[in-house]
Order: structure tokens, then sequence, then C-alpha cells
């Protein structure tokens, strides 16, 4: 039965193994092996990832005690949420297990008094981008964030409204 747990610093070496598993296969692709190199330090490095602990909430979404992805998000404006991060193994993308994170989420945001929430996926990402879209997010815009190094980060955002 999938659960959802709320994560701490404590979780920090189950995130990190759990993008390892996800990351380098679904961004080589798209970004090459030397900016997906860079961005794992950056954003997943312990110390990064503690950082981001103290403004983002972190969750966990396990099957019978086996972690299955993880998510993590913000207010960024009032009553409008970021999802920055959903990450699915992948051998089970497809299986319902996004579809019962994000269903989660939004109903926590949703009892905060959220109206959106946002998020942005690489603009080459069509599996990412086809989910989000099939859960009623709509394309509002598209950034190009540099994120140091001579890297960007070549982004749509999209925003689910809720009610």
């Amino acid at each position: 039965m999938l659960s959802i747990k709320h994560a701490t610093a404590n979780h920090i070496p189950l995130i990190r193994e759990l993008t390892m598993q996800v990351w380098p296969q679904t961004y080589t692709p798209i970004l090459g092996e030397e900016q997906v190199a860079y961005m794992l330090e950056q954003f997943y490095a312990p110390a990064s990832l503690e950082k981001q602990m103290n403004t983002h909430t972190f969750i966990i979404c396990y099957n019978d005690g086996m972690p299955l992805g993880f998510a993590s998000l913000s207010e960024v404006e009032a009553h409008i949420f970021k999802l920055h991060k959903i990450y699915i193994l992948p051998g089970l993308q497809g299986k319902g297990v996004g579809k019962f994170m994000l269903s989660h989420i939004v109903q926590e945001i949703k009892a905060k008094g959220a109206t959106a929430l946002r998020l942005n996926v690489n603009r080459y990402n069509q599996t990412a981008k086809a989910f989000y879209e099939r859960t009623g997010f709509k394309h509002v815009l598209d950034e190009d964030i540099d994120i140091g190094n001579g890297y960007f980060m070549n982004d749509h955002v999209l925003q689910l409204g809720i009610d």
C-alpha cells in the first residue's frame, strides 16, 4: 500500500540514493554527462539538500516500507506553491506512483489555502511534460535559468489551479 512520509535531514542519504537511480537515466540523454554531474553536485550534495530542507517540504513515497520516490515543494508566493522536485524510480514510472504523490501534495497545499501549484519541467523531457498535462497542468511560460558553469535549465513552467 502506498504511503507518504515527511522527510527530515536523516533522509538525505535515501533521497540521494533515489536521485542517483533516477537522474542519470532521465537527464543524461537530454543534458549530457557533464551537465548532469554538475547539477547533481549543485542540487543533491548533502549540504545542498540540508539547506533546501530549511525552506522546502520533502516527502518520500513508500510501498509497504520500500521507498519509491520523493518530492519537494514550498510556498513561493502567497497561496502559490512550487513543486521543486518529484522523482519516481524508473521501473515504477507510469504505474500511478507519481499521480498518488501529486494527489497527496495537492490535498496538503489545498489545506493551507493554495490556489495554484507551479513547476518547471525541462523542455525536452516529453514524458514528464505529458504526465503533468494529463494531470491538469497548463503551460504558462518558458524560462532559461543560468545555473552556472555555462549551463542553463531550459524549462517550461506549468501551473495547476487548485480549487
